[in-house]
């Protein structure tokens, strides 16, 4: 197996957690990240699309083999790039391409386009076929199925994911992890009566999930413009995990500083 395959599979097994402590806290939601997988997986916090992993230099993004039209070429990467240089690296080229002139139906722009995805696709087929045979030695099995979802949300095919997420809560009604993704997937939609239902089964499921908790706290403030449900939630938040409760969008949220909520809203 390839050094970036392998990196993509540590990447996409364990998902971020939605912890203010454990990495910076983004200005509108503290639970934007991917919940953990229930089964016991080591967590890995999600980098800026623009960072790269620790040690990683820039230099390492030069290609290969000048001249060769590769994957590793395409998109200006080599067989050490990180999971996140990878995203970054797939990113910036797909900005180049939009950039080419002609307009959207310009053939240098669409064939441009064409190879950067086909250099991406390329680049993550492997670990893609690491989950994809989880899921087909075992279709029933849950956590397989949650495991496919992350690598897809974890590389922002969403909708892939999404359908994953289904499958799994579908096989495991109190899988929360499936189901506190799918929220978020939804959420982010604008489909928020349905990422609400969900929240609400996750914290059915589970009266401790503070990760659901969460972000159905900030989907109440944001979506349902809600302050009094929001709060309550994170009141119940600090009750299960007390150490929280000096956290700054914790303290907002509950009403210690008004000044923070109206900028969190």
């Amino acid at each position: 197996m390839s050094t970036l395959a392998f990196a993509l599979i540590r990447a996409s097994a364990a998902a971020p957690r939605a912890d203010p402590r454990a990495r910076g806290v983004p200005a509108s939601r503290w639970g934007r990240g991917v919940v953990a997988s229930r089964t016991g997986v080591v967590a890995a916090a999600e980098s800026s699309a623009d960072r790269l992993n620790a040690g990683q230099t820039k230099s390492q993004l030069q290609p290969n083999a000048p001249g060769e039209d590769t994957p590793e070429n395409i998109l200006r990467v080599s067989r050490g790039t990180s999971f996140e240089g990878l995203k970054s690296a797939y990113r910036l080229a797909m900005e180049a391409a939009e950039t080419l002139e002609g307009g959207e139906d310009s053939a240098e722009k669409k064939a441009r386009v064409e190879k950067v995805e086909w250099a991406f696709e390329s680049l993550i087929a492997e670990s893609r076929a690491f989950f994809q045979g989880a899921v087909e030695r075992d279709p029933s099995d849950p956590d397989a199925k949650f495991r496919l979802g992350n690598f897809y949300q974890t590389l922002g095919k969403n909708s892939e994911a999404e359908a994953c997420y289904r499958e799994c809560a579908a096989l495991d009604s109190k899988h929360v992890d499936a189901m506190n993704n799918l929220a978020l997937l939804l959420q982010d939609a604008g489909e928020i009566d349905e990422a609400e239902a969900y929240y609400l089964r996750c914290v059915e499921c589970d009266d401790r999930c503070v990760d659901a908790m969460f972000n159905w706290a900030t989907l109440k403030l944001e979506h349902r413009q809600d302050l009094d449900g929001c709060r309550v939630l994170i009141n119940q938040i600090v009750q299960i995990n007390p150490e929280l409760k000096e956290h700054k969008l914790v303290k907002a949220l509950r009403g210690d500083d008004e000044d923070d909520v109206e900028t969190f809203g």
